[in-house]
């Protein structure tokens, strides 16, 4: 039995923008019940992710939030624990010169509420092709950029997933080969080499994962009984 399972959100838990379905949330439940440690991991700051997770009914969600940057015991307000994971002085003064100039070609742009990174929401396509340019002319150093269909995550550089599923494991005092992933996507990719079992809800490029599944309902059903 694995004791750590950690679930992508959009996309894997949810359609984007909607909440989880009432069956998987039943399974969830089902699945921590057995001792299995429950951690969303996601792109989404822990303020999202806290507010999303509220009304899941589990009793000690695991919330890593910004691609792994931040992690949240509960979601009780203050949390029970709150970790950012260290980064450079370079990455953090990249990331305050890129929003900078971001917020001067695009005055207005919404940004998610991040403690480390940053993520601006354009609207149009043009609007996505001025952040791409802000990004490319911008001088800045030790920084990762994600491009989402709605978004970018602009992130301390080597911050992701895997890295944050493993600062989690040393604070839970258990091994990666102790954690199983589940996701879909190009910034599960970390937490899938991180993780001792990496399970796919229809990856569709075909990276190596050792399981992959049309539903997560199915994922948590086999961590049920593993």
């Amino acid at each position: 039995m694995y004791k750590l399972a950690a679930f992508d959100l959009d996309n894997t838990l949810a359609e984007v923008g909607k909440g989880i379905p009432d069956g998987d949330l039943r399974l969830l439940r089902e699945l921590e019940k057995t001792g299995v440690r429950i951690a969303v991991c996601s792109g989404k700051s822990a303020d999202y992710l806290c507010g999303f997770m509220r009304q899941a009914g589990l009793e000690a969600p695991i919330l890593i939030g910004e691609n792994g940057s931040v992690i949240q015991f509960g979601v009780d307000l203050p949390p029970a624990g709150f970790y950012v994971l260290p980064y450079s002085r370079e990455a953090k003064a990249g990331i305050e010169r890129l929003r900078a100039e971001i917020e001067c070609r695009l005055p207005g742009i919404w940004f998610q509420a991040d403690t480390v990174g940053i993520t601006p929401f354009p609207v149009t396509d043009e609007e996505f092709e001025t952040v791409a340019r802000c990004i490319g002319e911008t001088d800045f150093a030790d920084v990762d950029v994600y491009r989402h269909p709605d978004s970018f995550d602009i992130v301390p550089k080597g911050m992701n997933k895997g890295r944050g599923l493993e600062y989690l494991c040393g604070l839970l005092g258990i091994g990666l080969s102790e954690a199983a992933a589940v996701g879909d996507g190009v910034n599960d990719y970390p937490m899938f080499d991180a993780a001792g079992l990496a399970v796919g809800i229809g990856v569709k490029d075909r990276y190596p994962v050792d399981l992959d599944f049309d539903t997560v309902g199915g994922a948590i059903r086999f961590l049920m009984k593993n």
